[in-house]
């Protein structure tokens, strides 16, 4: 079985504050793999490293390597196309406030094209 995710020495800063350190792991290929830990521990950093939501936080950073397959992750690659791949489930909800629930609900479906509302 092939590396699915191959992450080299990452590291993560918010700010001043380390958060992750020279982190190394291969994640095999199609297997489902999660990230498990105590609080604040990092998992949430971590994922958000590979799937680019860090690049949300106007003070947080990333160094290292992470390859997908053989797609570099931060080197001609649009985080939208990256996000697209690796999910993350919040701790807390995160609905988009403008939409109903059943919007925020069908907004994935709807992005994937499925348009009939009985599907829906």
């Amino acid at each position: 079985m092939g590396v699915g995710i191959q992450v080299e020495h990452l590291d993560a800063w918010f700010g001043k504050t380390q958060a992750l350190h020279d982190i190394t792991i291969s994640m095999p290929a199609n297997r489902a793999t999660a990230v498990i830990g105590p609080s604040g521990c990092g998992k949430s950093t971590f994922v958000r490293c590979i799937n680019r939501m860090h690049e949300t936080v106007p003070e947080a950073r990333a160094t290292g390597k992470i390859r997908i397959g053989e797609v570099d992750v931060y080197n001609g690659t649009s985080a939208t196309q990256i996000r697209r791949r690796i999910g993350m489930v919040f701790q807390k909800p995160n609905p988009f406030p403008t939409m109903s629930i059943y919007d925020n609900v069908a907004a994935g479906l709807k992005l994937n094209g499925f348009r009939d509302r009985r599907r829906l």
